[in-house]
């Protein structure tokens, strides 16, 4: 039987609490604006601990993390990035991350704090605008922009990603959202990305197959559509990033 978000959250809050010394447990992503969508979208936690994490204590994490996904298969879209609450106030810094079934390191962005702050709430502890430094429009934007050209130019550089859905999928999201926050200083959900996404002359049958997955359908893509629409994706992508990154 499938568990509710929310007993997924309080189940690991629990569990990972004292395994990592957790002080206080962070929700964003689409659990925190509404935009949820069981078995499509992800958890995308923030755990503030006490202290860096020793190697017996990453290790106690990633046993957790497994056992838990293979108790549960909610877990498996479960993201968890570990924040020494020292390290708050840089956002450069590196933090133990659990995705994608791994353990790895990546900072805590500018962008994931602003949604956090605008958006998140905790399931213990201090809440994210109690927690963390805020985040200004200028830092927001240039965190958008540092997205854009450190992660989607480069991306534009490797041709097998764009035959998957996932990358066509966030790809298209992303302009749509970075868009907005560039121009408007605003945070969008990925369900307001996809009304926008005609203005980066996404064709009408793309949007509609984009749609289908959020709803959680299975979309069969050929062969042959699959080569055409990375393509397709590839190049509005391209166009789309030189207009977001212009001086």
């Amino acid at each position: 039987m499938s568990l509710s978000p929310e007993a997924v959250l309080e189940e690991f809050a629990a569990r990972v609490r004292p395994v990592a010394e957790v002080v206080a447990l962070l929700v964003g992503g689409s659990l925190a604006t509404g935009d949820f969508q069981p078995g499509v979208s992800d958890f995308d936690l923030v755990a503030l601990i006490e202290r860096p994490l020793t190697k017996e204590r990453r290790r106690q994490v990633e046993r957790l993390h497994r056992e838990f996904i293979a108790r549960r298969s909610e877990a498996a879209k479960l993201h968890c990035v570990y924040v020494p609450v020292d390290d708050l106030d840089d956002v450069t810094v590196p933090h133990v991350t659990w995705a994608a079934r791994m353990l790895f390191e990546r900072p805590l962005t500018g962008i994931a704090r602003a949604e956090l702050q605008r958006f998140g709430f905790s399931v213990f502890g201090q809440s994210p605008q109690e927690a963390l430094p805020p985040v200004t429009a200028a830092e927001l934007r240039e965190a958008v922009r540092d997205d854009l050209r450190r992660y989607w130019v480069p991306a534009l550089r490797r041709p097998m990603i764009w035959f998957q859905d996932l990358y066509v999928d966030l790809s298209l999201f992303t302009l749509a959202r970075a868009e907005v926050t560039l121009t408007n200083d605003e945070l969008i959900t990925k369900r307001e990305a996809l009304s926008r996404l005609e203005r980066f002359h996404v064709p009408a049958d793309l949007i509609d197959e984009i749609r289908q997955r959020r709803e959680g359908q299975t979309v069969p893509v050929s062969p042959l559509s699959r080569v055409r629409r990375a393509w397709t994706v590839h190049r509005l992508v391209s166009r789309g990033l030189r207009v977001l990154l212009r001086p």
